[in-house]
């Protein structure tokens, strides 16, 4: 390595072997794989279909994670035959292929976390919001990617002097690699060939939903079928009629007709209260002492479920009342939602405080877009220091528009619950908690209690927050002219169903999408209703009821008067990658590219389910509805 320039046929079998290095590195990175996959994979098949299974899982995994691993080759080979200096080519090398490896960890965990794969959606919240906003990583979890990264490009060093003294000089190995190489090239080769030759088989769909686990491995699939519509193709795999509508920007008709609203004589304040990331079966006296008491004297929807399992799907549906599948439209195209439009018709002073970003996901280009000198960001250091934040400004913000006359409305949306992980308070009485999370040593045999207590926890925190929202409305003498909402925009698993799900994002089962709904409205006696409802209610609701508009509630919503006891026979449900379809005895997954897959509501996979086409009909009408044909 002394030497400045090398013989470029040395550093080209040197970059075949430490590439063919990397394929088994990222073979055993990939073993966290495995442990999200296998369970559900292998679950419910029978014994011949368990074997082919396995063998689909053998060939794909070692083949498409050894073509990853081989992809900077494609790079750093024709840098040795245009500058073969061995330094540079060593260095460049380890850079890129640790930074590989390092993604390939991170992605490891986010995907037995999730269950998708870093995306670029993904990326830009990183990017743009704070940290405790997309993963709220903890110091130890920080610290612990951090050692994990060095110790991946410690690995790549050696593993580059390890190949180039004993292999390359010592000339061992001669025509090993190319044979590795073609074996498991032959791998990935034969693993999509199982998926296209079993196309008239049940068991395609079952190959294709467990090739998830491996990123990318649909594109290769995609790239062997002919023409440019490969990926495509894929999403007819299984059932030819049935095809994803693309979730692109086209031409809105939102609301399909002109609303029928005026200005109401004696309006009521509005006040919608936000708590990121409360499930609902969290609205109790132990961790929500206030809130219950509050719900008391209010309407508590029991059956209440959110049209998302993350932020943004949930926040859209409880404005717009249309699934989140809108959102690209709404947001290239500036339309706010009816309901935030007739507020402001109605000459509503706006007042919308948030201890997250409105930035990512955007409600400032879309919920939000039409308020004026909207607020992004808040400042604070920890989410429960902005949260604290928002509460005192909303007492300066009704305090302003109590002495004006005109009517106010006010969101609030709480961010410490959602990063339960990042908060370091004093209030902790329930025991035992995590002092530290570490969420990359979640699996299915960890003990969820010191998780769920230390979330728990944070709920408390905010429960003193709605209480200090409630005691100056009432103070104010405000509460008995104002309609408060407390909700939140989805839930959160603790591996409720011991399928290894931790977090939210994930799927669709009722610990992510159920969340508590209560509404205060004055005048009206308390009741509980056990009928189901859902975001998408609410804005029918609140049109009809607070602002007078008598516009069938199909003209801009797929939601119903909260108050209906009628329900749907199906939800649809957004997430930031895919969408589901929630019936009454099963969930239906689909996934971007099309092909989908059927569980109990528990999540665990239903074997040669069928898709509810009425059912399955009627959403795509549903998704469709509001766009110009």
């Amino acid at each position: 390595m002394e030497v400045l320039a090398t013989p470029k046929k040395y550093l080209l079998r040197w970059c075949g072997w430490f590439f063919l290095g990397n394929a088994i590195l990222f073979c055993l990175i990939g073993l966290h794989y495995l442990s999200a996959v296998l369970p559900s994979a292998l679950s419910l098949l029978t014994l011949y279909g368990k074997k082919v299974m396995s063998l689909f899982l053998v060939l794909a995994y070692l083949g498409q994670l050894s073509f990853l691993a081989f992809i900077p080759y494609i790079f750093i080979a024709p840098c040795i035959l245009f500058f073969p200096a061995c330094r540079f080519i060593f260095l460049l090398a380890i850079v890129i292929a640790g930074f590989a490896a390092s993604l390939l960890i991170i992605d490891t965990f986010i995907f037995v976390l999730y269950r998708f794969h870093l995306n670029g959606i993904l990326f830009s919240f990183i990017m743009t919001a704070r940290n405790e906003q997309v993963l709220d990583f903890s110091w130890h979890e920080t610290l612990f990617t951090a050692l994990v990264i060095l110790g991946v490009f410690f690995v790549e060093w050696v593993l580059a002097l390890v190949l180039w003294h004993q292999v390359i000089l010592k000339n061992k190995f001669l025509g090993v690699g190319k044979s590795i190489t073609l074996f498991l090239s032959v791998c990935l080769y034969s693993s999509l060939l199982m998926i296209l030759f079993s196309l008239n088989h049940p068991m395609n769909r079952m190959l294709i939903s467990a090739s998830r686990f491996l990123p990318f491995y649909e594109n290769m699939l995609g790239l062997m079928l002919p023409g440019k519509e490969g990926l495509v193709a894929i999403e007819r795999m299984g059932e030819t009629h049935f095809l994803q509508p693309q979730q692109a920007s086209q031409p809105l008709r939102y609301p399909l007709e002109v609303m029928q609203s005026g200005v109401v004589k004696h309006p009521l304040n509005l006040v919608i209260i936000v708590i990121d990331t409360w499930r609902a079966d969290m609205l109790n006296a132990d961790v929500a002492p206030f809130i219950s008491q509050f719900a008391k004297k209010s309407w508590v929807f029991q059956q209440h479920y959110s049209g998302g399992n993350s932020t943004g799907p949930g926040i859209f549906t409880l404005f717009y009342g249309i699934p989140s599948l809108y959102w690209s439209s709404m947001q290239a195209q500036h339309q706010g939602p009816v309901l935030i439009d007739a507020l402001l018709q109605n000459q509503y002073q706006m007042g919308i405080f948030s201890s997250e970003t409105l930035r990512e996901p955007p409600m400032n280009e879309t919920v939000f877009r039409a308020v004026k000198n909207l607020r992004l960001e808040t400042p604070g250091n920890t989410p429960y220091e902005r949260d604290r934040s928002i509460t005192r400004e909303f007492d300066d913000f009704i305090g302003q528009a109590a002495m004006t006359g005109k009517p106010f409305f006010s969101f609030l949306l709480y961010n410490s619950v959602h990063s339960y992980c990042a908060f370091d308070e004093d209030l902790k009485p329930l025991q035992p908690a995590v002092t530290v999370c570490n969420r990359m040593q979640l699996n299915d045999s960890t003990d969820p209690v010191p998780y769920l207590n230390r979330y728990k926890n944070a709920i408390l925190l905010i429960d003193k927050q709605v209480e200090h929202v409630i005691e100056t409305l009432a103070a104010k003498n405000l509460l008995e002219n104002t309609v408060v909402m407390v909700t939140a925009d989805h839930g959160e698993e603790f591996n409720d169903n011991h399928l290894g799900y931790w977090g939210h994002a994930s799927n669709f089962t009722h610990y992510q999408v159920q969340t508590p709904m209560i509404v205060y409205w004055p005048g009206s006696k308390p009741a509980v209703f056990t009928h189901e409802t859902s975001h998408y209610d609410v804005a029918p609701t609140l049109m009809r009821r607070l602002l007078g508009d008598r516009t069938p509630f199909a003209k801009y919503s797929i939601g119903k008067d909260l108050l209906d006891v009628n329900s749907s026979p199906y939800l649809i449900v957004g997430s930031y990658i895919d969408f589901g379809i929630v019936e009454r005895d099963r969930i239906t997954t689909i996934f971007p590219v099309g092909n989908f897959e059927i569980d109990h509501l528990d999540g665990r996979p239903i074997v040669d389910a069928k898709l509810d086409l009425p059912v399955v009909k009627d959403v795509f009408l549903e998704m469709r509805k509001y766009y110009k044909s």
